[in-house]
Order: C-alpha cells, then sequence, then structure tokens
C-alpha cells in the first residue's frame, strides 16, 4: 500500500475496478498510498543509452560488424499510453529492434571502402532519421547515434589501407613533380638574371674601368697592415705590385732569410771601402805605391761582390782576409 517513487522516475496506476490504466494521471517522485488491490508500475524516464553490436551486409555482400549506441528518454506526459500499448518491456520490443533496423538500413547502402574512409557524423545522423521515422507516434524520444566502432574483415581492411597508404605516395610524388617544376622555374628565372647582369658588365668593362680598379684595390691594400712595399708602375698596364716584405722585428726562415741575409750582404758591400791610411813617405815619392794597395783591395772586393751577389755558388779563390 506504502510505494516510493524515487529520482528520475514516474509511476503509472493500474486500478482494478477503476477502470484499469489511469491515462490522465501519473505519479510524481515522492510516497504515494494506494488501495492493496491497485498496482503501480514505476518507469524511468531519465535519458537512458542502448549499446549494440550488429552485423551488416554491406552493398557487395561482406559481413561488416558496427557497435553502436542508441540514447533516448521516454515522454512523461504520455507514460500512461507507452504503458498501456507496450508496457514495461519496450527495450525489448521497440528500442534494441528499431536501432538494430536503423543500422543495418544506414550502413547496408554503403560499401565497405566508402564506410572505412566516410565521416561518422554522416552516418550517425542518417541512423538518427531513420531510428525517428520507424518510431513514428510511440511516445520515445530519440536524441543521438553514436557509432562506436566499424569492423571490416581482415583481408579487406588489410587492402583499402593499402590503398589509402599508396594513394598517399602518389599524392607525394605529385607534389614533389611540382615543387621540382617550380624550382626549375626559378633556376631558370635567376639564370637569364645572371646572363643579363654579365651582358651589362661586358659591354662596360673598359680597359680605363679596369685600371681605376686596379687603382683602387692597390690602395685598400696599401693601407693594409700586411702591405709594407709598393712598387709603382712595376705591373702590367702600370698597374703598381705591392711586396708583402715582413718586420724587421719579426723572425724570419727559410726562403725569406736567404733573401734578407743577401740584401744585408748586398748592403756593407755596397757601403765606401776604405782602405788603409796612407804612409807619408809613399806620398812623397808620388804615391805610385798606395794606389797600386788601393787597385788589390779593389780587386778584392769585386771578387767577393761577385761571390755573394751576382754568383753565390761561386767559390772564390784565396782568403781576402789575409791579405
Amino acid at each position: 500500500m506504502v510505494i516510493s517513487v524515487r529520482p528520475g522516475e514516474l509511476g503509472v496506476l493500474y486500478s482494478r475496478f477503476g477502470g484499469g490504466t489511469q491515462l490522465d494521471r501519473t505519479y510524481q517522485e515522492g510516497l504515494h498510498l494506494i488501495a492493496p488491490w491497485n498496482i503501480l508500475f514505476i518507469y524511468d524516464v531519465r535519458i537512458q543509452e542502448e549499446t549494440q553490436e550488429v552485423d551488416v551486409l554491406t552493398v557487395d555482400g561482406l559481413t561488416v560488424k558496427v557497435e553502436a549506441s542508441l540514447r533516448y528518454q521516454l515522454v512523461r506526459d504520455s507514460l500512461p499510453l507507452l504503458h498501456q500499448q507496450i508496457g514495461p518491456e519496450y527495450k525489448r520490443k521497440v528500442v534494441l529492434p528499431i536501432m538494430t533496423s536503423a543500422v543495418r538500413q544506414t550502413v547496408g547502402s554503403y560499401r565497405p571502402d566508402d564506410l572505412y574512409s566516410s565521416a561518422r557524423q554522416e552516418l550517425q545522423d542518417k541512423m538518427l532519421v531513420d531510428a525517428a521515422e520507424e518510431m513514428g507516434r510511440i511516445p520515445i524520444l530519440v536524441h543521438c547515434f553514436v557509432v562506436r566502432k566499424i569492423v571490416l574483415p581482415e583481408i579487406l581492411s588489410k587492402a583499402i589501407e593499402d590503398k589509402l597508404v599508396t594513394e598517399q605516395k602518389y599524392l607525394r610524388y605529385h607534389y614533389l613533380l611540382l615543387e621540382a617544376r617550380e624550382e626549375a622555374k626559378r633556376k631558370a628565372i635567376e639564370a637569364q638574371g645572371i646572363r643579363y647582369y654579365q651582358r651589362l658588365v661586358n659591354e662596360n668593362m673598359t680597359d680605363n674601368y679596369l685600371r681605376f680598379e686596379g687603382i683602387r684595390a692597390t690602395q685598400n691594400l696599401a693601407a693594409s697592415q700586411n702591405a709594407k712595399i709598393v712598387v709603382v708602375g712595376g705591373g702590367k698596364d702600370g698597374l703598381p705590385i705591392i711586396l708583402n716584405a715582413q718586420d724587421a722585428s719579426k723572425p724570419v726562415d727559410g726562403e725569406n732569410a736567404t733573401l734578407q741575409n743577401v740584401s744585408n750582404a748586398s748592403a756593407k758591400q755596397a757601403a765606401p771601402v776604405t782602405g788603409p791610411a796612407e804612409d807619408p813617405a809613399m806620398r812623397e815619392k808620388g804615391g805610385d805605391t798606395g794606389w797600386k794597395d788601393r787597385k788589390a783591395q779593389f780587386a778584392d772586393f769585386l771578387k767577393q761582390l761577385d761571390a755573394t751577389l751576382l754568383n753565390p755558388e761561386k767559390t772564390v779563390l784565396g782568403d781576402t782576409s789575409e791579405k
């Protein structure tokens, strides 16, 4: 006699002596007192979800497994009518069959490869429309369809994956060809610009302009720290020649050392030669003996000069230090 209706539920009363199902009244949440000969049927009016795995036969005759979920809700105002027409087993009698029919009708109109690549939102929308049409006047509100998983045959799935991989490779090669073609255009334009530039330079590149650029380069090199000696007018067309003479404070080795030693020797030999002091007695005799001594010293000097500068490999006969 005392019945409690919990949250999210509604009650429909069946009166044995009052005309059967009361279509004009539902029992809300809370505690209710009824006659012991009446029956109060309680329904869940919250949003419910049913998940089912359906085997679908596609257009090509292949079997595909589709796992889908249907979210629905009972209409509160029409709950007594639902109880009278269908009853508490509305899930088994209405919801699951309509759900299976909608999945098979929608997925069965596709090819397997289309199912692999098609957007799921499109499938879900079509299933929802089919379920709503089949539901008709039944007081059940269909909220949405959710396609959770589509399982294709293993062989077909592998073939579709290979096809998609090949298709992506083709698109990649097509892009590489486009990139190479654009790169070839860029190089052709660059080469044409270089050709125009060289033609312009060759037309305006005169001898006077080259001499002017050579003088400017010579000035810049002469101003640097490494340019020490500049011989003006020694090069071709009268352009200066720059000798990179090393600093005296730095150590000199190798071929440079030999050149420096030869230059030092030439400087010493170029110094004025002074013979021994003349004897007053010789000066009184007319100076013949003094001239002969100077002549001998001058001959020795020429031999040393020839040995050191003109012919370094020549051996000088005699020792000049003993003379």
